[in-house]
């Protein structure tokens, strides 16, 4: 047998080698093409589980940690969702709020949200705190607009069951962007009833915020941590569209970055102004309301 002839082996051996190895990819190729060309409704099924096993381990999660009493189930569009429900704890009621979470958050997190939803009820405001639906996935954008705003009308509507009339909004990241629409569509408010709008850090990525702050006529916080200029401009142009309309009761501030992460004091300068604007601007008072 000469060289050459080794050689050649050799390199047919290194042929069909290579030769396998770029089967096992395309075959691999093949298989994750298979798996994005899935239809659609084998995502979304996969989609609705998950969603509904991150609920249950929600739930089950705060009851196993002796808070059984703050998980509520509620309900838009058919769809169930978890709230986490605190009672004031005075004897002087000022009203109840709803918290809106940023996009992909829980109804506990952030910290800094989380720290108010546990703290406001020792000054007399009951908490309910939900979280927005999962992002659009197999929706519409219509569909999952249409599902937000459902949502938010469910927090409203179990604070009133809960005998809330003072009701307060208060929004995190896209949680303030849903806040300030869902009071734009729902106008004044109804006798009796008394509307107020807190932002934390509003979302700079809704072009559409500044002209929904210029509808309101309620009470609004504006407070804005986030020291990019983006954030920043966004922020100022919310405030001229406030200026133009006249409203009276929109107060931004620009504030530093206050650091409100777990082991911070307990109110954190974040919770302090919070309830600071709600104790000037949006206290209420116990009534007796007919049915």
């Amino acid at each position: 047998m000469t060289k050459s002839d080794i050689g050649g082996q050799s390199l047919g051996g290194r042929k069909a080698h290579c030769s396998d190895a770029q089967g096992q990819v395309k075959r691999r190729f093949l298989t994750l093409l298979g798996l994005l060309l899935l239809p659609a409704l084998g995502w979304a099924e996969a989609l609705d589980q998950a969603h509904q096993n991150h609920l249950t381990d929600m739930a089950t999660y705060y009851r196993n940690a002796l808070r059984g009493e703050e998980v509520v189930e509620l309900n838009a569009a058919g769809e169930p969702f978890l709230g986490l429900w605190l009672e004031q704890r005075t004897g002087t009621p000022q009203g109840g709020i709803l918290l809106l979470h940023d996009q992909g958050h829980n109804p506990d997190w952030p910290f800094r949200l989380q720290q108010a939803r546990s703290y406001l009820p020792d000054v007399g405001w009951s908490t309910l705190s939900i979280a927005l639906p999962r992002t659009p996935d197999d929706r519409t954008d219509a569909d999952f607009d249409s599902l937000t705003m459902a949502r938010v009308n469910a927090g409203i509507d179990r604070l009133i069951q809960e005998g809330q009339l003072n009701l307060v909004l208060l929004g995190y990241g896209e949680g303030a962007y849903w806040a300030a629409r869902y009071l734009a569509v729902a106008g004044p408010a109804p006798e009796n009833f008394g509307y107020a709008l807190m932002m934390v850090d509003a979302t700079p990525n809704r072009a559409d915020l500044p002209g929904l702050i210029g509808q309101l006529q309620v009470p609004v916080l504006d407070l804005v941590f986030d020291d990019g200029n983006w954030a920043k401009r966004n922020a100022r142009e919310r405030k001229a569209e406030a200026a133009r309309n006249q409203l009276e009761n929109y107060l931004l501030i620009e504030d530093a970055p206050d650091g409100t992460f777990l082991g911070e004091p307990n109110p954190s300068r974040t919770t302090r102004r919070l309830w600071g604007w709600l104790r000037s601007n949006a206290a209420g008072q116990e009534v007796d309301v007919k049915p």
